[in-house]
């Protein structure tokens, strides 16, 4: 009898069954040492209680704080979620967990120019193409990640090709150091993982930058910490050079992560929690608006916006690819 082939879909839901089961797994490591958190907030990089996505994205984000939510710490990133009080405490009162807006309509940024592209696998144009690595969940669209990997290289051209007509996959930057192009050993302190978290820049605790600092020093003048390594458990967070340190904030600004703008006749009526599947209406992806410069409004997965459509680069960019 042969064997039933497995769908684009099928294989999706069970990429993200097996995501869940290792965040699971994470925490249930992390409850048992209330000190160390497992994961960071997507928005504003900080630890604490937050909520995992469960639409494959992998990222984590703060919903409502413990404590007082009269004063709440991190209600700027509830806010920039598009939530209510009420509904982020009605997911946090629940093991389901919830399905942030990037991945219920299937438009994700890509982590090299930051602009938004439909991500949805089982059409006949996706833009955004996720790294192929488990433990990552970065979108790029092809010529982005092409001329990442194979930069001022003949083979850039023909792997976009393949990226967006093949679906070739790929492993991402973000999975070895830019300097000695090693990779990750979570048992030797000193090949650690320093991740970015604005851009696919990573470096060995060995190999950082001397500019990368723990620790600010004083002055007016002074340089600000770039550096956190009790805030990821074996890896650190860091800001590289590329990204302008907020000093009120400690961080870049906040404005690196982009959510489709919905019309009002595709947003859910509820919000959306994992005990049942997202309508096909719900998981519509909204059509992009052409003035929105922070939309790729592309008409074919090859295309990509030049940087002279643009005055700047959009924050949390590496800059124009073009340049």
């Amino acid at each position: 009898m042969a064997r039933r082939k497995v769908t684009a879909g099928e294989a999706q839901r069970m990429k993200i069954r097996e995501i869940k089961q290792r965040k699971n797994r994470l925490k249930a490591e992390a409850a048992s040492d209330p000190i160390e958190e497992y994961d960071v907030c997507a928005i504003c990089d900080d630890g604490g209680s937050v909520a995992c996505c469960d639409g494959g994205c992998q990222r984590s984000f703060h919903l409502v704080d413990r404590g007082d939510d009269s004063d709440e710490e991190h209600a700027d990133c509830r806010e920039k979620l598009g939530l209510t009080l009420e509904q982020a405490k009605m997911i946090a009162n629940t093991e389901e967990g919830f399905i942030c807006k990037n991945c219920q309509y299937k438009q994700h940024q890509c982590f090299a120019c930051g602009l938004l592209g439909s991500s949805d696998d089982t059409s006949s144009q996706p833009e955004v193409f996720q790294c192929s690595h488990d433990d990552c969940a970065h979108f790029y669209h092809p010529k982005c990640i092409a001329q990442l990997l194979y930069p001022n290289s003949e083979e850039a051209t023909p792997f976009e090709v393949e990226v967006a007509a093949a679906r070739e996959k790929f492993t991402c930057p973000v999975h070895e150091c830019i300097v000695c192009k090693g990779v990750e050993n979570k048992n030797d302190r000193s090949m650690q993982f320093a991740v970015c978290r604005r851009c696919p820049t990573v470096y060995h605790r060995k190999c950082l930058p001397s500019e990368i600092i723990f620790k600010s020093r004083k002055g007016p003048n002074g340089s600000l910490q770039r550096a956190w390594d009790d805030i990821l458990p074996d890896r650190i967070l860091i800001f590289c050079m590329k990204h302008k340190i907020v000093r009120k904030l400690r961080t870049p600004e906040r404005n690196h992560i982009i959510f489709p703008e919905a019309n009002e006749q595709d947003m859910p009526e509820e919000i959306e929690v994992r005990n049942h599947q997202p309508s096909s209406e719900q998981t519509k992806a909204p059509p992009p608006a052409a003035s929105n410069q922070n939309q790729c409004s592309c008409s074919s997965p090859l295309s990509f916006a030049p940087s002279s459509l643009f005055t700047q680069p959009y924050p949390g960019s590496c800059g124009w690819l073009d340049d």
